[in-house]
């Protein structure tokens, strides 16, 4: 209990140093595809750990490790597997940040405007 801390809301202006501290991201979620979290993780070198669920491994790729969302032991063994082996933790780091470097801002706005648009069009 010593070793997890629950801070609460973290401002957006603190989130990078989060991430660029941490042992990993977990993430044991049950919505997806396209979370913000593990691309914000990816950028700032932190290994991502995530439910194996919807489209989580087509945004991760192989930058990531999987894991059933509903098995503490499929959880607990994925922390385990990114605490003890440093050359896993540097591969995820590497393939993290090769997987955030396919994203872009402009590709986020212009898909964006996309979206926007097709649901203004049904609006109008």
């Amino acid at each position: 209990s010593r070793a997890v801390h629950f801070v609460g809301y973290v401002p957006d202006s603190d989130l990078a140093g989060f991430y660029h501290r941490a042992r990993g991201l977990v993430m044991p979620t049950f919505f997806g595809p396209t979370n913000i979290p593990p691309l914000e993780a990816m950028v700032c070198g932190c290994p991502v750990l995530i439910s194996d669920k919807y489209g989580m491994r087509e945004q991760c790729g192989d930058a990531a490790l999987y894991f059933s969302p509903q098995s503490v032991e499929e959880i607990q063994g994925a922390m385990s597997r990114l605490w003890e082996d440093e050359d896993l933790r540097s591969s995820l780091i590497k393939k993290g940040l090769e997987r955030a470097s396919l994203w872009k801002q402009e590709d986020f706005d212009h898909r964006l405007r996309e979206i926007l648009g097709r649901v203004l069009d049904r609006v109008a």
